[in-house]
C-alpha cells in the first residue's frame, strides 16, 4: 500500500511540474510591451499642445501652427517627441514630416512588434486679435451683496465722465511674431488716443478720488501682447503686466476684452448717499468690459 501511494505522489509531483508555468515568463523579452501611444510631440512654430486622440487603432494628434514661422511646410521640424514605454519610431526629434496636403503619419511600433500609424493634422493658427481696433466702450457691472438694490451694470462714462475721452482710443493687437517655450504667441502692441488727442482720466470729480487702478487697465503706449493657452491675452506695457480673462469675439468687426476690475472694498460705501454716490458703484464692481471695434 505504501509502495502504491509513494508511486501515486511522484506522478502527482511530476504533473503538477509539467502545468507549472514560469510566472516571468511573461516579462522576458519584449512581449509584453504592447503599448504604440505618442504621448507628447512638439514641432516647427507649434501653438500650444498638441491634441492626441486614441479609440483602439484609430489614433489622431491634431496640432496648430504658426505657417508663417515654418521654412519649408514640406520639411517641418519634430522638435520633441516622447512614446509610451518600449516603444519606437523613425519620426523622432530631428527629423521632418511632411504637411503639403495638411495631414502626414507617423508610426509607431510596440516593443512587441506590433504597428500603429497616427494621422497628424496641423491646422493653421488664426490671430483673431490681429488689427487695430477703436474702443467703444467700458462697460461695468456691480454688486455689494447687501440685496438692497446697489447692484447693476452700466457704461462707465456715464458714471465716470472723464473716462469718456478714451473712447476713441485705438488699440492695436501686430502680428504674430514668434512663439515662448509654451507655444504662447505674441506680438507687438499698442494703444494711441483718438481724434480728440485725449487720453481718459478715471478721477470721480465728486470725490476727487482716482480708479485708474481699477478701470485703466490697458494704459496707453506701446509693448507686447501674449495669448495665454486659455485665450486670455497679456499685455505688456511699460514693464508693467495686465492680463485679460478670455476674450470674446462674436464677429470680425467686434472683440470684448474682460478684465478682472480687482476685490470689492466695500469699505468705501458711502452710506450716506447709498444710491446716489457713484463710489459705491465703483468699490464694489465685479465685470469691467472694454469692448472694441473695427
Amino acid at each position: 500500500m505504501n509502495k502504491l501511494l509513494n508511486i501515486f505522489l511522484i506522478v502527482l509531483v511530476a504533473s503538477m511540474a509539467a502545468c507549472t508555468s514560469d510566472p516571468l515568463e511573461d516579462l522576458d523579452g519584449n512581449g509584453w510591451k504592447k503599448e504604440r501611444n505618442v504621448v507628447s510631440v512638439l514641432l516647427e512654430g507649434q501653438i500650444g499642445t498638441a491634441i492626441i486622440e486614441r479609440e483602439a487603432d484609430d489614433a489622431k494628434i491634431t496640432l496648430t501652427a504658426n505657417l508663417a514661422s515654418i521654412t519649408d511646410i514640406s520639411k517641418v521640424e519634430i522638435e520633441g517627441i516622447e512614446f509610451s514605454y518600449g516603444a519606437t519610431s523613425s519620426s523622432l526629434a530631428g527629423t521632418t514630416l511632411d504637411f503639403t496636403s495638411g495631414s502626414t503619419s507617423i508610426s509607431v511600433v510596440s516593443g512587441a512588434g506590433e504597428t500603429l500609424d497616427w494621422k497628424v493634422v496641423l491646422n493653421p493658427f488664426i490671430n483673431e486679435i490681429e488689427g487695430s481696433w477703436t474702443i467703444s466702450s467700458y462697460y461695468i457691472k456691480w454688486d455689494d451683496g447687501n440685496g438692497w438694490g446697489n447692484a447693476g451694470g452700466s457704461e462707465l462714462n456715464s458714471l465716470l465722465a472723464a473716462s469718456t475721452p478714451g473712447l476713441d482710443d485705438i488699440i492695436t493687437f501686430g502680428p504674430v511674431e514668434g512663439a515662448d517655450d509654451e507655444g504662447r504667441v505674441y506680438g507687438n502692441f499698442e494703444r494711441t488716443t483718438g481724434a480728440d488727442g485725449e487720453v481718459a482720466s478715471f478721477i470721480y470729480e465728486r470725490t476727487n478720488e482716482d480708479w485708474t487702478s481699477r478701470f485703466n487697465q490697458i494704459p496707453v503706449g506701446s509693448g507686447e501682447w501674449l495669448l495665454n493657452k486659455d485665450n486670455s491675452i497679456t499685455i505688456t506695457v511699460d514693464g508693467m503686466s495686465y492680463t485679460t480673462l478670455i476674450f470674446e469675439k462674436t464677429d470680425d468687426s467686434n472683440l470684448k476684452l474682460p478684465l478682472a476690475p480687482g476685490a470689492p472694498d466695500s469699505g468705501k460705501i458711502n452710506w450716506d448717499d447709498y444710491y446716489g454716490d457713484h463710489t459705491n458703484k465703483f468699490c464694489v464692481t465685479t465685470e469691467l468690459y472694454y469692448e472694441l471695434v473695427k
